[in-house]
């Protein structure tokens, strides 16, 4: 969910919270691991944050330099599952992700995502629904080359 340069400070900061508010994490395995997410969830939160204040000021200093590399085409190019995730809006991506990427129940993402376990299902089922709809037409444009 974010570029590879990122990673290992998300990371890193997610364990170090984890670590400062030890006696605050659930004792139970499962809701210890959604927990966890939460932390990072947050980080990542606070990464995009920080990166769209970064774009804002780029635009207002002028015009982007010509050397500058941008990462994301190789994050999104390294797994078709970030590309087809890419397809989503942001909450029915994080909700997609949560579940099937990273194995949580429906009841701990909607923890990590600070939402009711009910609209989290609701993300889940309108994520489906247009990728469906997505794959299909992916489907039909091989099959009539």
């Amino acid at each position: 969910m974010v570029d590879h340069a990122s990673v290992d400070d998300i990371v890193a900061e997610t364990f170090t919270v984890v670590w400062q508010r030890w006696a605050d994490v659930p004792t139970d395995p499962d809701r210890r691991r959604a927990w966890a997410f939460r932390v990072a969830h947050h980080r990542v939160q606070h990464w995009y944050e920080a990166k769209q204040r970064e774009v804002r000021l780029h635009r207002r200093l002028g015009p982007a330099r010509a050397d500058a590399v941008d990462h994301a085409a190789d994050v999104v190019g390294e797994h078709d599952v970030a590309a087809v995730l890419a397809l989503l809006p942001p909450a029915e991506r994080e909700a997609m992700w949560l579940v099937v990427s990273v194995g949580l129940s429906p009841k701990d993402a909607a923890f990590v995502l600070d939402c009711a376990p009910s609209a989290l299902t609701s993300r889940l089922t309108r994520a489906r629904q247009r990728l469906a709809v997505v794959l299909a037409e992916r489907v039909e444009q091989e099959v009539s080359r």
